[in-house]
């Protein structure tokens, strides 16, 4: 990814390099023939960090799969401002080849807060916007939604679950800010002290002894318990319910009704 968000790792992981390295269309495309062909593979997660970047790239990719009418169901990465200028008819394009899911780290509502991350290159409205794009191109939006960060207090986390719950997405990730090693918010948290994992589970969201990242306003514990209940607000809402039903069936409505009843058990709130 070339981009420079701080709280992300993913530099690190690739050797500091803000690049993206890019397989052949041609050679993709033989990987996606094999998985049809020989496996009958039907769903497909390309794991990029940011497959929409390069229309020159992932244009070719597309025309290839629409030629081919597999009938995929794909899900792949991609930003708000990119998407943005590629406007509805590109994702039309990417919608015929197959790719029914994109995924945003919308992140937070606050410009401050996004600024501070170096994630500030977006509005509130143009998340909206671009979420909108996507529907009219009949694509599903997984939004990144993240409490936690360094500017964030509870009036702006506030503001993002408002934002969530208005984008009305077909699913979320509700994350809490991590200091993931190799993040500049790791080194951030280093250098302030700040008391991080001890161990590799704690770092996993779900993990009994989760510890997330305290703000300048908030504490760790008071970032946690919010998160919780961002995820019950959402997943609970009777109108994002009503639209899983409507677009993907009953089943799915009562996967998510029972997906909320299980109370993850926090280390960091007592439990």
């Amino acid at each position: 990814c070339p981009f420079n968000c701080s709280f992300c790792s993913i530099k690190a992981t690739f050797g500091g390099e803000r690049i993206i390295r890019c397989w052949s269309p041609d050679w993709f495309i033989q990987q996606i023939d094999i998985l049809v062909q020989k496996y009958n593979i039907k769903i497909i997660k390309i794991i990029d960090e940011l497959f929409v970047f390069n229309p020159e790239h992932f244009l070719k990719i597309a025309e290839r799969l629409i030629e081919r009418n597999y009938d995929l169901n794909i899900w792949a990465y991609a930003r708000v401002d990119v998407t943005k200028k590629l406007g509805v008819e590109m994702l039309k394009k990417l919608r015929k080849a197959g790719i029914k899911w994109l995924c945003f780290g919308f992140e937070a509502a606050s410009e401050a807060v996004l600024d501070d991350v170096s994630k500030g290159q977006y509005t509130e409205k143009e998340m909206i916007e671009v979420r909108e794009m996507c529907g009219e191109a009949d694509i599903n939006v997984l939004g990144n939604f993240m409490f936690g960060l360094p500017e964030d207090d509870f009036d702006s986390m506030q503001k993002t679950l408002d934002l969530a719950i208005k984008m009305n997405c077909e699913f979320i990730n509700i994350y809490c800010a991590i200091a993931w090693p190799g993040s500049r918010l790791y080194n951030n948290a280093v250098n302030l002290k700040i008391e991080l994992p001890k161990e590799w589970t704690d770092y996993a969201q779900h993990a009994y002894g989760f510890t997330p990242l305290p703000t300048k306003y908030l504490s760790a514990k008071q970032v946690l318990e919010f998160r919780d209940y961002a995820f019950d607000a959402y997943f609970k809402n009777p109108r994002y319910l009503n639209m899983i039903e409507k677009k993907f069936g009953e089943i799915a409505r009562e996967h998510i009704e029972n997906m909320t009843k299980i109370k993850l058990k926090r280390k960091l709130l007592g439990d």
